[in-house]
Order: C-alpha cells, then structure tokens, then sequence
C-alpha cells in the first residue's frame, strides 16, 4: 500500500472504528477535523456514506438537531430556526455522512505487518473480531487478529468466545482500537493485547505501526512458567531434559521447537501440528518430513491426533 498516513489520520479512524456502524456526520468532520478528514477522503480511508437526516441547527446556542427537508425551488435541503428567525440552509457537509472503509484500514494493518494487502481478513465475528494473516513478528510467525468495540457488550464476551474455539495454536497478537485496557486479561491461546494507538511512531507526516515494539512486547510480557522442567538457548537450537541436550541445527526445525516451547510456558502442552507447521512457514506437512534426518527427535517431541508436544 505505502500511502502516506499521518497519525492524526490514523487515531480519527481508530476513534471512528469504536462507534457502533463507523460512520460520522459531514459537520463533525468539518468542524474538528478538517485536515484528517479531508486526508482520510483523498486516501480512501473514508468513503461518503448516506444522506444525513438530522442536521446540527447552526443558529442555535446549545447546539441540537433538526430534521431538514429538501426545497425543490433552490434544490437545497433547509429548516426552520429559531435562532435564524426563519428558513436556515443546510451547508452540504451537514447533510453528508462519512463511513470508514474497513477494507482500507485491514489493508493498511496488513501492509504495517508485511501481508498481501489483497488477501480479506477472515471474519470470526461480524463486525466485531476478524483474523487478519498470519505475519512474522520478531522471530516467528504469529496469529494477528483485529477486534473493535470490546469494551461494550456483547463484543468482550464474543471475542473470547471466538478465540477459545481456536486453542491450540501458538499465541499471537490482538489488535484492538477499544480504549478499555484489556493488557493483563488472560485470553483463550494467550494472544497479547494491543491497542493500536499505542503502537502508532509519532511523524509530522507519515506514521507506522511500531511492530519492533510489538515484537519486544510480545517477548518481555508473555507469562511463562518458572521452574520448567527443561532449559534451552535464545534460539532454540539447544533443549536440556534431565541432562540430556537435543540438538537442533535447521532454523525451520529450530522455530518448530521454539512453538512448542513457547506453548508450554503458556501453558498448552500441545498444539496442532499443522497450525505450527503453517505458522512457521513450513511446507514439510509433517513432522516427519521437518525433522527428516534428526537422530533422536521423536525422544523429545510427541505427536498423534493432530496435536504435537514436548515429551518433558
């Protein structure tokens, strides 16, 4: 995508994101936030929605609505205003409506983590949770889900219902526009929490997801297990049970056992194979084939029924 977005931009459409349909009046746009508005239109992020029928009454001191209607003779929508002491025009702005274009913003995201911005996300829950791809954050592929509207019911409940009907695959990454902080609730497959205004670099001109933060996030909060009954190296290459080192060479075999290792501390001693294998970019379709050659995996890794773990 590459489209300059400034940050303003992007918080307008967050903000925008958390109403119940994403769509604002013309007169909010034009009143506070003529520059973002009018960015976000020319990008594409906002598309012009339906014809308002309320309008602000521009006369009056404690501003409220009226319902307009249309003057065939001058071709332009009006109402009786007090405060004008008669007929008033509506300016066209006020009768515009303005709706965020979802498929704009998920191809923004998409771009920020690396994805096709062509590939839709798949929807889990309409209008609500949707999975976005599955991207490399840091070292490893992760699971990137979007949700919006968390904080109100029933959209809390629904997102954690979606998500527990998807354990047993490595932990990944909830974006959320909602303002509820939701960082220390723990989520069905211990997907991280992250609202994405707090994540936005600041640039006078162009802003970006910060997804080395999100990366250095992901490691220094994940809630692992004290006292495992195993040790291993930064990179997985090495896994101490009881003495006994395994050895693991191959980077693709080595991200194989650093997914299980990292499901373990969550605390899923086991996941499914192929949801590992797909998020560590394998085409090995079996564990077999990924580990073709290795002496004594089957000593350490376990797996059967769909499912993979580590025998400790």
């Amino acid at each position: 995508m590459g489209q300059r977005v400034s940050k303003e931009v992007m918080e307008l459409l967050a903000e925008m994101c958390e109403a119940v349909t994403p769509r604002t009046g013309g007169e909010k746009i034009s009143d506070f936030f003529p520059k973002e508005g009018a960015a976000a239109i020319q990008l594409g992020a906002l598309r012009q929605g339906p014809m308002q029928t309320w309008v602000p009454d521009r006369y009056s001191d404690d501003l409220h609505y009226v319902e307009p209607e249309f003057d065939a003779a001058t071709g332009e929508h009006r109402y009786f205003s007090l405060g004008a002491r008669g007929w008033a025009t509506v300016p066209k702005e006020d009768m515009m409506s303005w709706d965020l274009d979802m498929d704009w913003l998920f191809g923004w995201i998409s771009d920020q983590f690396g994805l096709p911005v062509q590939t839709k996300p798949k929807v889990l829950v309409p209008d609500v949770l949707w999975h976005v791809g599955n991207p490399w954050i840091g070292k490893r592929r992760c699971g990137l889900f979007f949700a919006r509207r968390m904080g109100f019911n029933p959209g809390f409940d629904q997102v954690v219902d979606a998500l527990r009907d998807r354990t047993g695959e490595p932990p990944g990454v909830l974006l959320t526009t909602s303002r509820w902080s939701v960082r220390n609730v723990a989520f069905p497959g211990n997907h991280q929490v992250m609202r994405l205004q707090d994540f936005l670099l600041d640039s006078k001109e162009m802003t970006s997801i910060d997804t080395d933060a999100v990366a250095r996030l992901i490691t220094r909060i994940r809630g692992r297990r004290r006292n495992l009954p195993f040790d291993y190296s930064n990179n997985y290459s090495t896994v101490t049970v009881n003495e006994r080192i395994f050895v693991f060479r191959g980077d693709t075999q080595q991200q194989a056992v650093g997914a299980l290792v990292e499901a373990y501390e969550w605390g899923h001693e086991k996941i499914r194979t192929d949801s590992m294998l797909f998020m560590i970019g394998s085409k090995a379709g079996q564990l077999m084939r990924l580990f073709k050659g290795h002496p004594d995996w089957t000593d350490l890794i376990g797996y059967g029924g769909g499912f993979c773990w580590l025998k400790v």
